[in-house]
This record gives C-alpha cells, structure tokens and sequence, in this order.
C-alpha cells in the first residue's frame, strides 16, 4: 500500500511519528527487539559473559533507550516497563548466579 509523505515536515521527530504512523506503531518496538537481540548475541560472543550478564547488559541498554523513545512518544508506555522488568530480571538473574559460585 503506497502513503503520500506529509508536506510539513520539519524535523526528524516528524519523519519518525509518520514512520510509527504508517507501520501502525510497530517500527520503533520492532527496532528495539532487533537491537537487544544484536547487543544480546554480540555479549554472548565473548567468552568471559554468561548468559545472566548478557541479558541483564541488554536489557539495560535497551531500557535506556526505549526511555527516550517514550519521552519522544515512539513506544507506548507498557513496552518500556517490559525493558523495565527485563532489566530487573536480569539483575536478579546474575546477582543469583554470582551468589551461587
């Protein structure tokens, strides 16, 4: 389905709530996953990270962004508590996993 560009757009906040307008506000969620899924897989890659770290290092770098997007109204607010939460799971996860060894 084409979309015709909206002719005041004067800032790239603009560009990226058509963005969000036209993907039915999937865009910046989708782009979220895909960033903590890469900072994920790429912790991973080293041999010194566990898993728990790895996902509490993720989750919190993408918290912090998913926060700046919810101040630029990308994503709503629920998907920035899931951040929130992962990020809280992930800190027990590895405070768990330190307390073990």
């Amino acid at each position: 389905m084409a979309y015709d560009l909206p002719g005041n757009m004067t800032s790239s906040v603009d560009l990226f709530n058509y963005i969000g307008s036209v993907t039915d506000n999937w865009f910046f969620p989708g782009v979220l996953v895909a960033v903590f899924v890469i900072i994920l897989i790429k912790m991973l890659t080293n041999p010194s990270n566990t898993t728990a770290k790895s996902f509490a290092a993720a989750s919190f770098m993408v918290m912090i962004i998913s926060v700046f997007a919810r101040v630029l109204d990308f994503v709503s607010t629920k998907f920035m508590t899931l951040f929130i939460i992962f990020t809280a799971a992930g800190a027990i996860w590895m405070h768990i996993e330190n307390a073990g060894s």
